[in-house]
């Protein structure tokens, strides 16, 4: 598991801004450039469970920064796709229940800003990202 300060967060997604926001990432404040604020947004908008999960993969905001371990990312995207899918089927007694997820206006992003964030991490830091 590595773990990255909020302060480096912030640097590296600003040096990788476009790519980020191809990603799907957009800046919580328009008048503000991306900083790490705007890829925590992704992270902490969710439920206790859903953050235990996230947690138990290796995903999680502590005192020494974001801690991530890029070797989960798979599991944690399955997960994700798998909110997403009962979602479009209007099945909300699965893992949506299991992980008490938001049936509010933000119901539609409760897996989509899963995968966000993760895309945004491999940008940063996956084995294929590009050196700056």
């Amino acid at each position: 598991m590595t773990a990255v300060s909020t302060e480096q967060l912030s640097k590296d997604m600003q040096a990788s801004a476009q790519k980020l926001e191809e990603a799907g990432l957009i800046p919580q404040s328009q008048d503000q450039p991306l900083n790490a604020n705007d890829l925590l947004f992704y992270l902490t908008g969710t439920s206790m469970p859903m953050a235990d999960l996230l947690q138990q993969h290796g995903l999680f905001l502590d005192d020494r920064g974001l801690n991530y371990a890029l070797a989960q990312f798979g599991a944690i995207s399955q997960i994700a796709n798998k909110v997403i899918a009962e979602r479009r089927s209007g099945y909300l007694d699965g893992v949506w229940k299991q992980l008490d997820l938001s049936t509010d206006e933000d119901m539609d992003s409760n897996g989509t800003y899963i995968l966000t964030a993760l895309a945004a991490l491999e940008i940063l830091y996956g084995p294929n990202r590009s050196r700056q």
